[in-house]
């Protein structure tokens, strides 16, 4: 039997072993889609071999969230598996780590890296997509990032988090700001993702499918699907039109995402997505 809780700032289920967020899958239109396939072949490097950091959270300071019990084997398995081809420049914790998410310090941490990776609560509000810190209270919000303008420049942001690309109407009001930077691709949770015994291996899961070469939105798809629980998840890019949105969504992979150029400001001027419920 499954209870909802809520703790702090953030919805989540709690079930046993198993811990998810609370949430509504709401189907927006026009930019959006429901889909699936893809293929696989042998490990590659990204392009360039590319930087990766991680950072990632199992308890809190005073239980203001709920202790993730499997983040540190997601996280550990991740790098594990991505650095054998690619370069780990980082891997915190979430200890004080919220300037280094948002404008203030980003140019040395997320923009400092091609791909970041994290796994903590996430959640949803009217302006902003949230992660939870270690600190008691402490939020990192989308509306105060601006990723991909500095140092080497984030392109490839994947969280492990509730509810960071709910699809509610909000959802570019949500990351305008930091997508505006020339963030190419986002990659995470439009409701639900669990944290138990069969999802710890979806972070090496997922570093497996992009070096095998599948585009990113089925990388992510893939490597967090499980045969235990039922993950929601979602992946978002932007682009000049329609058009060249929906090519960056689907064409875009570890081994080629240089190729296609940042849409940065006014040059992000549309918004793409496509989710998956219970995988």
């Amino acid at each position: 039997m499954k209870r909802r809780i809520t703790a702090g700032t953030l919805s989540f289920l709690a079930g046993g072993l198993l811990f998810g967020c609370d949430g509504t899958s709401t189907e927006l239109g026009g930019a959006g889609e429901l889909d699936e396939g893809d293929v696989a072949s042998e490990s590659l490097p990204a392009v360039g071999g590319a930087r990766f950091g991680t950072m990632c959270q199992k308890e809190y300071e005073n239980g203001w969230q709920t202790t993730l019990d499997y983040v540190w084997n997601r996280c550990g398995w991740f790098n594990n598996e991505l650095d054998d081809t690619d370069s780990k420049i980082f891997y915190y914790n979430l200890h004080g780590t919220k300037s280094l998410w948002e404008t203030s310090w980003d140019q040395n941490y997320l923009d400092n890296v091609n791909l970041f990776y994290s796994s903590t609560h996430g959640g949803a509000w009217s302006g902003s997509a949230v992660y939870a810190m270690w600190d008691d209270g402490d939020l990192a919000y989308t509306s105060s990032m601006r990723l991909g303008d500095e140092s080497y420049g984030l392109s490839i942001m994947s969280t492990y988090s509730c509810d960071t690309l709910k699809l509610d109407g909000q959802l570019i009001n949500r990351w305008r700001n930091t997508m505006r930077g020339g963030l190419r691709y986002v990659t995470g949770s439009h409701d639900t993702l669990w944290d138990g015994l069969t999802t710890d291996e979806t972070g090496e899961d997922y570093a497996d499918e992009l070096q095998k070469s599948n585009t990113i939105r089925y990388a992510w798809r893939d490597g967090n699907s499980d045969w235990y629980v039922d993950n929601d998840v979602a992946v978002m890019t932007t682009g000049l039109n329609s058009s060249d949105c929906s090519s960056r969504r689907s064409g875009m992979k570890w081994q080629n995402y240089t190729s296609y150029n940042r849409r940065r400001d006014g040059d992000a001027a549309y918004y793409c997505w496509t989710y998956w419920d219970n995988l």
